[in-house]
């Protein structure tokens, strides 16, 4: 009766009219039918995947959440305006406790004897004798304090209007009541009106400056005002009056929790549970408190307890669900949420938190009306946007998930709302989701960096941040140190999770083409939203151009308890598009993670790849390749971290790789002379960092040791035709390489809209030069008038080093400027930008960016003859001009289309031009592109990119030659997205109209464009 009083109201203003509306249907059992009679007319409502339908002999209206409907005598269903009726759910929802009375406060007869008794009931949690002793109060009760307790007792199980009486009578006895006012801000937090509340609580507390249940509401206010620091304040104060008061304590603990004191958490639950082990708000903020720190056992007691204690309590329904479900259970867990959305049917982050649950059971009809009703309920909370951001990328709504993921981070500041105080389960397995996924499938990258590293800067301990920015790095040339570097840190910081870790994600420099290797970067989308224990498997596979390509890779992860584990195999093997072109790559890694305790974990990571390759390189001249080089490279390494969280605000990193390589090269660089190269490395890193984090100010600082043993054995074999013999030489050459760095990087907010980026790095270099530097770092990042523009600046100088697996735990970015770029070991460069980013719309986007590098950078120098054969170590000044535009438009939710301009200019000193052999060279390139999202799952995506580039080309002691090309090449892709998130398959073309060019890579390593059509197959799926 109460489910279909809360769930559907009609009324008959004639014998023929029936109205309806649903606002609360999904409390309704699925299935659950319901048959109206009015006069003699039939109408049925059906509750279905979350919605109502309502249907007579004419017709049939499903109805959503916040919609009515009204059928008259022989016409169908026609939806109307629906009027909330806010007040016929009040009895539905929750109100805190505040006042913590003690039998003691009353004496033993006349009306105080029956209050002593229901005080001593309620203090054991039998509510149903608590309400018993108290019959109707005698005419002549002039003490404020008996309505103030039955109103608060009245409020524990939400009759508020009955409250609100006795509230009134308790002002009418003394106009200055503090409890009165205290109540009623209560009331008013609950119901959303936070300014009333706060100017209710600021009276309670001065009327009365001793009373602790006026500054425990007084928290309430403040922390719905998200003005976290002075609910803290609030409540120490309260307790300085009343240190034996339960509540208190409770709502302290709920505080910790909020500002991440995990420890100071659970004392403060556990003082209260020890002043009145039958508080049921206790027992339930000491589940969450044992939840926090995987302490599932305790926290299901502490949970069961509670609501033992207080059936009518939510909270402990939505913590015994989490619970529930972090042990797999998760339909146990899902009815528990349920239960709890059903006592407290207005509590945003319980909706959103019932949507996370549907989504987990691929049931995404009822997960999008969660989130629906959690967004109406409280516009304030990113919870519901963030979650529904992740669904909406999973059934092929990209545009619409990334309109919904801006307002999660716009609305993230303003998470302090009392009900998501707990933070229940933090969020961990969403957070562990790639939010590369929505911009790399949109193609909007260059947003994706923007707000990479964007969320790096705001909280750098976070590891999601860190891994959306290795994700968003992918898309740019000769940023795979930085990218494999944002990925180890987030490794380091993150929680145990199920997230598989692609084997290749950790290496660089895979020569593969963008696009046509067998995974993207960012390919997680398949990631629960919930911590549980379970196990996952996820494999993506390719194949082009008949036989040509063949990849594919697979991991197998799992979560049980404190432990989480990954393993996984990669290979990859393509043909080429000319001779000596070909490839064959594998990767295995193995990798776990156990957390000690909520403050520590350590893990290992085991990784071995096999690399055998021709000439793979794309040069300016389509005939100057190599068609007898030959290199193989076999690596082993063991990787182990360590992460400490000795405060909630500082985090302590440690990172130490070992790593073996062998290697192999054989070449001819003459007709007549054959090098053999054969080389052994022996090279170890140990890092360690710490991170420091308040509301104005970051410090990160770190230290790092780098020792590499390099033997190289090099075989010449020289054959001589006249007379015919052979000339054979072996030389064997060793040599080690000794790095330590420091650095100390500081980050300083102000209320201006100003965050400034000051630090320095200081290197001790023993390679190619012998070199001790400083490094000075200056980055201004500046949000002028609005959070939609923002303006950023850097100048920062770097010292290339040796790193092992590229991997480092130094910032990668100042201000949103990459300090790592691939350059030879011993450069030292400098770099300045500036950038400004806007956000014009909620549609439309655009950037530009413009720096400069300007580079030292060294080389063995050969005299020639007949200066002796000695070589010396020399240095050239190279410059380089990287600038960057975007403009991202999203016109329809199933429309995305961009533009970008990117433009390189290189200028080297002729006395050496790199590998490249390139003295000048300028490449602008523009790539427009147009992606549709189909609902049904079909995705369409085209790119065209327009190419020129000029340059001077060779080696300048034997000529160098200019040359010049403009050309578009076109790619094409179509996908489908399979139901219930079990993956991917799409045909892709690359260079569709098999346009011939030349060109010279400015990433050889990592190349963007093929020379010839290319025709791909992909798929990927998910268990």
């Amino acid at each position: 009766r109460d489910l279909l009083r809360g769930a559907i109201h009609f009324f008959s203003r004639a014998p023929r009219t029936l109205e309806v509306n649903t606002p609360f249907v999904n409390a309704a059992v699925e299935g659950t039918e319901f048959l109206i009679t009015v006069g003699t007319d039939r109408a049925t409502l059906t509750v279905f995947e979350g919605e109502l339908a309502a249907s007579n002999k004419v017709g049939r209206l499903v109805l959503t959440s916040g919609q009515s409907a009204v059928a008259m005598v022989g016409e169908e269903p026609k939806p109307r305006l629906l009027v909330r009726p806010r007040n016929a759910v009040r009895w539905a929802l929750y109100y805190p406790p505040i006042i913590d009375y003690r039998p003691a406060d009353f004496a033993e007869t006349d009306w105080q004897g029956m209050l002593r008794r229901s005080i001593e009931f309620y203090r054991k949690g039998d509510l149903v004798s608590a309400f018993s002793a108290l019959p109707e109060a005698p005419e002549n009760i002039d003490d404020p304090r008996f309505f103030t307790y039955r109103a608060a007792l009245l409020l524990t199980v939400g009759r508020v209007d009955e409250a609100s009486t006795d509230i009134d009578k308790a002002l009418s006895i003394a106009s200055d009541n503090s409890h009165a006012f205290a109540l009623q801000s209560i009331i008013a937090v609950v119901q959303n009106k936070k300014d009333k509340a706060l100017d209710k609580a600021i009276k309670a507390v001065a009327i009365d400056t001793k009373s602790a249940a006026a500054r425990v509401a007084l928290s309430y206010a403040q922390q719905a005002n998200f003005d976290l620091q002075g609910a803290l304040a609030s409540l120490e104060e309260a307790l300085k009056l009343r240190p034996d008061n339960a509540l208190a304590w409770a709502r302290l603990s709920e505080l910790r929790l909020s500002v991440g004191e995990l420890d100071r958490a659970l004392e403060a639950a556990s003082r209260a549970v020890s002043l009145n082990p039958n508080l049921a708000r206790a027992q339930t903020v000491r589940g969450f408190a044992f939840l926090t720190q995987i302490k599932v056992g305790d926290a299901t007691k502490a949970f069961e307890k509670a609501i033992v204690l207080d059936q009518a309590a939510p909270l402990p329904r939505l913590g015994l669900g989490l619970a529930k479900i972090r042990k797999s259970n998760l339909e146990a867990g899902r009815r528990e949420i349920e239960i709890a959305a059903s006592l407290d049917p207005n509590n945003s982050l319980i909706r959103s938190y019932l949507g996370k649950a549907y989504y987990e059971e691929k049931r995404d009809k009822l997960a999008a009306s969660q989130y629906a009703m959690a967004k109406e309920l409280d516009p304030l909370d990113p919870t519901a946007w963030f979650y529904d951001a992740i669904r909406k990328q999973t059934i092929n709504r990209p545009v619409e998930a990334l309109h919904d993921l801006q307002k999660s981070i716009e609305l993230n500041d303003n998470r302090a709302v009392y009900r998501s105080s707990l933070l229940l389960d933090q969020d961990l397995a969403a957070r562990s989701a790639s939010l590369g996924r929505i911009y790399s499938d949109l193609g909007f990258e260059q947003l994706a960096l923007f707000e990479g590293w964007k969320s790096v800067n705001t909280d750098p301990a976070n590891h999601s941040a860190h891994r959306f920015l290795a994700d968003s790095y992918s898309a740019l040339p000769r940023h795979e140190i930085a990218r494999v570097s944002e990925l180890l840190q987030s490794q380091l910081l993150q929680p145990i999770n199920i997230t598989p870790l692609q084997p290749e994600l950790a290496e660089t420099n895979l020569f593969i083409l963008s696009g046509a290797g067998p995974a993207d970067p960012a390919f997680n989308e398949f990631n629960p939203l919930f911590q549980r224990n379970r196990y996952a498997f996820q494999t993506n596979g390719i194949s082009g151009n008949g036989s040509d390509i063949d990849g594919y890779d697979a991991a197998f992860s799992g979560v049980q308890g404190k432990t989480s584990f990954s393993v996984g195999g990669f290979h990859y093997q393509a043909d080429g598009f000319r001779e000596n072109n070909d490839q064959e790559q594998d990767v295995y890694n193995a990798f776990g993670q156990v957390a000690l305790s909520h403050k520590t974990s350590i893990q290992a990571e085991l990784r071995s790849t096999e690399t055998e390759k021709g000439d793979l390189e794309l040069r300016f001249d389509p005939t100057n390749f190599s068609t007898v080089l030959r290199q193989t490279r076999d690596t082993d390494s063991i990787r182990l971290g360590f992460r400490h969280a000795p405060t909630p605000h500082s985090d302590i990193l440690v990172s130490v790789i070992q790593q073996d390589v062998e290697r192999t090269l054989r070449d001819m660089p003459f007709p007549t002379v054959a090098l053999d190269f054969a080389g052994e490395d022996e090279n170890r890193t140990v890092e360690i960092q710490h991170l420091f984090r308040s509301k104005r100010y970051k410090i990160i600082s770190g230290i790092g040791q780098v020792s590499a043993d390099v033997t190289d054995i090099i075989n010449t074999t020289v054959q001589v035709p006249f007379p015919p013999f052979v000339l054979m030489s072996s030389e064997t050459a060793e040599s080690d390489v000794d790095h330590t760095n420091l650095y100390v990087y500081s980050q300083f907010s102000n209320p201006d809209h100003v965050t400034v980026t000051l630090g320095a790095s200081g290197d001790s270099f023993e390679g190619i030069v012998d070199e001790d530097q400083l490094n000075p770092k200056l980055g201004v990042i500046w949000n002028p008038s609005s959070t939609t523009t923002t303006v950023r600046a850097a100048a920062f100088r770097v010292l290339k080093r040796t790193l092992v697996s590229d991997q480092t735990l130094e910032p990668t970015q100042v201000a949103g400027f990459n300090q790592f770029f691939d350059d030879g070991e011993g450069t030292d460069a400098k770099r300045y930008g500036i950038a400004v980013d806007q956000q014009f719309s909620s549609q439309l986007y655009g950037g530009i960016e413009v720096s400069k590098r300007d580079l030292e950078v060294p080389f063995n120098f050969l005299p020639p003859p007949p200066a002796p054969p000695v070589p010396e170590v020399r240095e050239v000044d190279w410059q380089e001009y990287l600038n960057r535009a975007y403009l991202y438009w999203t016109p329809r939710p199933w429309l995305a289309a961009s533009a970008e301009l990117e433009y390189e200019k290189f200028e080297r000193d002729a006395e050496f031009v790199g590998t490249e052999q390139i003295t000048k060279l300028t490449t602008q390139r523009v790539p427009l592109g147009v992606n549709l999202y189909y609902p049904s799952g079909l995705i369409v995506r085209i790119k065209a990119t327009y190419v020129d580039q000029e340059g001077d080309f060779g080696d300048p002691a034997s000529g160098t030659v200019p040359g010049d090309d403009q050309f578009w090449v076109v790619d094409a892709a179509f996908g489908y997205r399979l139901p219930k998130r079990r993956g991917l398959i799409s045909i892709e073309v690359k260079n569709l109209f098999d346009e011939e060019f030349k060109f010279q890579d400015t990433d050889p390593k990592n190349p963007s464009i093929t020379p010839e059509r290319l025709v791909l197959g992909r798929f990927t799926l998910s268990f």
